[in-house]
């Protein structure tokens, strides 16, 4: 349980930094004439898949790090607050608004399953 949890997190927080790295940059390189022929990048089908990995990865990594293991709500709070900024964001309100609050969900899930794992290792050396 130990290991296969705490490489969930790893990979969950890599894609989220991946999806905030992704909404960040994109409608920067669309906002470039020359890079215009990348708006595929764009793509609601792609946006809602890094959306339905990160909800996955917390019913995976998360909830069983939770339940199991340091019985800590922190990591599934900051999680749902990202998610919860990352729901805000597909209200148009523009650009900048989905983008910010895109970014910043992103981040905070990222930011969830890297405390996750920091909780994970400091129990696992606190049981040798």
């Amino acid at each position: 349980m130990k290991i296969r949890t705490s490489t969930f997190d790893i990979v969950a927080l890599t894609s989220s930094l991946i999806c905030a790295v992704h909404c960040a940059a994109v409608p920067i390189l669309l906002s470039f004439s020359s890079l215009s022929s990348l708006h595929f990048l764009h793509n609601p089908l792609i946006e809602w898949t890094f959306i339905g990995i990160g909800v996955v990865f917390v019913f995976v990594s998360l909830w069983p790090s939770y339940r199991k293991k340091h019985r800590r709500a922190r990591p599934l709070l900051i999680a749902a607050a990202g998610f919860i900024l990352i729901a805000i964001s597909r209200l148009d309100f523009g650009e900048t608004w989905e983008t910010v609050n895109t970014v910043s969900g992103a981040l905070l899930v990222s930011m969830a399953h890297f405390i996750n794992w920091k909780m994970l290792r400091h129990a696992c050396r606190h049981k040798l």
